[in-house]
C-alpha cells in the first residue's frame, strides 16, 4: 500500500505575539505546562460571548466571530471540550477584575492594551477557585495593532494561541508548539502541534479524532498535495476528512485507515493510521 513519504522543512522565527496572566508558571515535569491547580472548566464546556466594541475598522463582526469559531474547532478536534458561542454582548472583557468583581461571563473583545501589556497583540486573564475550577476567562485583542481583511489569518493564529490560555494552558517549553514562548510566527501558530494536543488532553481527555487531526496537521505541511493549509475537519458517511480546494484533494480516515482523494476523484486506501503517526509525532505533530 502506498505510504506518505514526503519531507518538509519547517521554519519558525520568533515574533511579537501575545501573553496572559493567571499565576507564576510552575515546572510540572512535562513539556507543556499546566496551572499549579490544573485549572480547567469542570464540565468541559466554555460558553463565550463576543464584544465588537473597539473592533478595528478593517474587520467586520461576522468575520471575527468566524475566526473564533475556526480556532475553537481546532482545540475541540484535539480534546474533549466544547466552546459554545452565546452571541454578542455589550459587557467589556475585564483584565483587572478581582475574584469579588468578576462577572463569570467569558467575553472576548477589543481594547488598546496599555502599560506592560502594550507590547502584546492580545492578552488573556482567567480566574479559578481553590479546586482549580475555572470561573471566568476574558480575552482582549489589541486594537492598537493594524488588523484588516488582508491579515485576518494572523488574527486567527493569535486567537488560537489565546484560546489555549482560555482553556487552562500556560506557555509550553516545547519549541514545536503553538503555546511555546518565545512566540513563533503567526503562520506557524495557525496549526496546533503534538504538545498542544497532549496538554489539552491532560485537562480534558483526548478527542476521538485527535490522532486523525494530528496526522492531517502534519500532512498539510506538503502544499503541493494539500492547499490551502489549515482546512477544517468534517464528517461524511463515516469518514473524518479535510478538503483542500486549491489542490482539489482530500485526506481522511475511517476505521483506523487513511484515505486520499486527489484531483482525479479516485478514492485511494493508503495504510493504517497508526503506521503514519510515528512520523507525524517525530515532526512535532
Amino acid at each position: 500500500m502506498k505510504r506518505l513519504a514526503w519531507f518538509v522543512g519547517l521554519l519558525a522565527l520568533p515574533a511579537l505575539a501575545q501573553d496572559y496572566n493567571r499565576s507564576a508558571i510552575p515546572n510540572n515535569g512535562f513539556s507543556y505546562v499546566l496551572g499549579s491547580a490544573q485549572e480547567h472548566w469542570q464540565s468541559g464546556q466554555i460558553n463565550w460571548y463576543y464584544n465588537p466594541a473597539n473592533q478595528p475598522a478593517g474587520l467586520n463582526t461576522d468575520d471575527v466571530v468566524a475566526l473564533f469559531k475556526i480556532a475553537t474547532a481546532k482545540w475541540e478536534g484535539m480534546c474533549n471540550l466544547h466552546f459554545n458561542y452565546q452571541g454578542l454582548t455589550q459587557a467589556a472583557p475585564m483584565l483587572d477584575a478581582t475574584w469579588a468583581t468578576i462577572d463569570r461571563t467569558n467575553v472576548f473583545g477589543w481594547a488598546v492594551l496599555t502599560g506592560s501589556r502594550s507590547q502584546y497583540d492580545g492578552y488573556t486573564q482567567w480566574w479559578y477557585d481553590a479546586n482549580g475550577n475555572m470561573a471566568d476567562a476574558d480575552m482582549v485583542l489589541n486594537s492598537a495593532r493594524t488588523w484588516t481583511q488582508s491579515n485576518k489569518q494572523d488574527l486567527e493564529a493569535l486567537i488560537t494561541h489565546e484560546l489555549g490560555h482560555v482553556l487552562g494552558l500556560n506557555h509550553s517549553k516545547t519549541y514545536e508548539s503553538v503555546m511555546y514562548v518565545p512566540y513563533h510566527t503567526y503562520s506557524y501558530q495557525r496549526t496546533l502541534r503534538g504538545d498542544d494536543a497532549q496538554a489539552c488532553a491532560a485537562l480534558y481527555g483526548a478527542s476521538p479524532y485527535a490522532e486523525s487531526n494530528r496526522l492531517f496537521n502534519w500532512a498539510e505541511q506538503y502544499p503541493d498535495l494539500f492547499a490551502p493549509a489549515v482546512a477544517a475537519s468534517a464528517i461524511y458517511a463515516g469518514y473524518y476528512y479535510r478538503y483542500y480546494p486549491t489542490t482539489n484533494s482530500y485526506v481522511g480516515s475511517k476505521d483506523g485507515v487513511v484515505y486520499y482523494i486527489g484531483p482525479d476523484g479516485r478514492l485511494q486506501q493508503l495504510d493504517a493510521l497508526s503506521n503514519y503517526l510515528g512520523t507525524a509525532y517525530a515532526a512535532g505533530f
